[in-house]
């Protein structure tokens, strides 16, 4: 099951903060000079829940945590400030305090000595981790040779570092035991949550039919975005995170199959070309901007001018001519030619393309010009192609896109990659993207994860109207806080509220 426990702290507050971070800002500035902030005592009870006393020394670890992640953001000589803080804090343990009487209800409230072991266990490597982190971090020299003496005074501050945002070694203990203990009554609280086939089903159709609507009639929306979701894909790849987005499960008519002969060129010669490519391309992209520029260039004052004319030469690379990229490309084609033609008189033959594929379409050392071709599922189906497709080199695309008819072959095109021989085999039917079996099962986990998320709000919800809750008024409640001013929601939006906290997860 999908972990809860974040909810916990979160479900009670938040909808709350919006109203009262702007209450708390606009009490703070209505103050012209800073108060004394009070003062609480750790054995204050600030509330009771179900009969249960909960003291500041119950709270100020939540209020440490809350105050070091968000109290830049917050002006804490203003007592209404610290109030809104302390209220937050409060609300939190709360709603933990309920969540524990209950586990003890549910008989899940005690753990077992084995649990106890291996649940300190973790949150003793956690917190070396978290020391060894903070120590690499801001003591890099810091090695085994280093004296004992600097080690301890390292171990020193990163302790303090934790305890001044509201951990120790000991709160962390007990924030993997008492989460523990709330993530078993969590699972009590969702087992109730199913999803059904037709449920799983009803998400897939309606995805269908959104994608239908955007993709049907648009081509180029549908390249682009799936697009996107290929880059993400690599970026959660490459910084090992995860991407959760689709692609669109809607492909619209236009696509083709496509097959090619990927034949390789001389590296010198391809090099030549690539160069004498890239400099002509340099220079048509600096005509233009020199030519958009124009009118401000007449501008310029006869100041600039005289400054221009007494500068010193700088030395320009010779222009590059349409006619020197002509002929390196000609040169390419040209070393080929027996190839290409060879090729070409064995398709007139009725010669089978895959077969061309494996004899022409390898390097000297015999490996594939293009793996695509080699492996499944493109060597029997072909690539998709369209006029906007963007994931291909345009060259490969204006090949495939170049044929008139299926079982086509085009002229030679060449890219940065060799020389494309390109073979249109099928059209690819537009319509429904079927979901595989993995994605259906994603898409039941994901379903069930908001029903269990829902049912878990809804029942804690339920928990907090029934429980008996009282405030002693030693410090304001989140209630109170709303009740003295009115709440400028404009503000309330533009006010970053801070959000309940909890210990490093297990």
């Amino acid at each position: 099951m999908t972990k809860l426990r974040k909810t916990i702290a979160l479900l009670l507050c938040l909808c709350m903060l919006w109203g009262t971070a702007a209450l708390a800002e606009d009490a703070a500035a209505a103050t012209d000079t800073a108060t004394a902030v009070t003062e609480l005592n750790d054995t204050d009870v600030l509330a009771t829940i179900n009969g249960e006393d909960v003291s500041w020394d119950d709270v100020k670890s939540l209020y440490s945590s809350l105050v070091a992640q968000y109290g830049s953001a917050y002006d804490l000589t203003q007592q209404a400030n610290v109030d809104l803080f302390r209220a937050v804090a409060l609300e939190n343990r709360l709603t933990e305090a309920l969540m524990e009487q209950k586990a003890d209800e549910f008989g899940v409230g005690e753990l077992t000595d084995e649990e106890i072991a291996t649940l300190e266990a973790d949150a003793d490597a956690n917190w070396e981790t978290a020391l060894a982190d903070y120590q690499a971090y801001f003591y890099p020299d810091l090695t085994e040779e280093s004296s004992e003496e600097e080690k301890a005074a390292a171990q020193e501050e990163a302790a303090n570092y934790y305890k001044d945002q509201g951990y120790t070694l000991e709160s962390l203990r007990e924030d993997y035991k008492r989460y523990t203990i709330i993530n078993k009554l969590a699972d009590i609280m969702v087992q109730d949550a199913t999803v059904t086939d037709q449920e799983v089903e009803d998400l897939y159709q309606s995805l269908v039919a959104a994608d239908k609507e955007l993709y049907e009639n648009d081509i180029a929306a549908y390249e682009a975005y799936n697009s996107y979701v290929d880059q993400m894909a690599m970026y959660a790849a490459l910084y090992g995170t995860s991407s959760n987005l689709d692609h669109a499960w809607y492909k619209p008519d236009g696509f083709r199959a496509v097959k090619h002969i990927l034949l390789p060129v001389d590296s010198e010669l391809m090099t030549t070309y690539t160069d004498l490519q890239a400099r002509w391309e340099e220079q048509q992209e600096a005509a233009q901007a020199a030519e958009e520029s124009a009118d401000e260039a007449a501008d310029t004052t006869d100041t600039a001018a005289d400054a221009e004319a007494t500068a010193e030469p700088t030395a320009t690379p010779e222009p590059v001519t349409e006619e020197q990229v002509n002929e390196a490309k000609a040169a390419i084609f040209d070393s080929l030619a027996d190839t290409i033609d060879e090729i070409n008189q064995k398709i007139a033959d009725g010669a089978d393309f895959d077969e061309l594929i494996a004899t022409y379409g390898v390097n000297e050392d015999g490996t594939p010009t293009d793996g695509g071709m080699t492996t499944e599922p493109y060597m029997t189906s072909g690539y998709e192609v369209c006029s906007a497709s963007t994931g291909y080199v345009p060259e490969f695309v204006e090949a495939a896109m170049s044929i008139d008819s299926v079982g086509g072959v085009s002229a030679p095109y060449l890219s940065s990659y060799g020389v494309h021989i390109v073979k249109y085999i099928g059209d690819v039917e537009g319509g429904p993207i079927p979901m595989t079996d993995e994605q259906r099962e994603a898409k039941r986990q994901s379903l069930l994860a908001s029903k269990q998320n829902e049912l878990y709000a809804s029942t804690l919800e339920s928990w907090l109207a029934e429980a008996d809750i009282s405030y002693t008024g030693v410090t304001p409640s989140i209630a109170e806080l709303e009740g003295t001013t009115t709440t400028d929601t404009t503000a309330a939006e533009e006010t970053a509220a801070p959000e309940a906290t909890e210990a490093p997860a297990a």
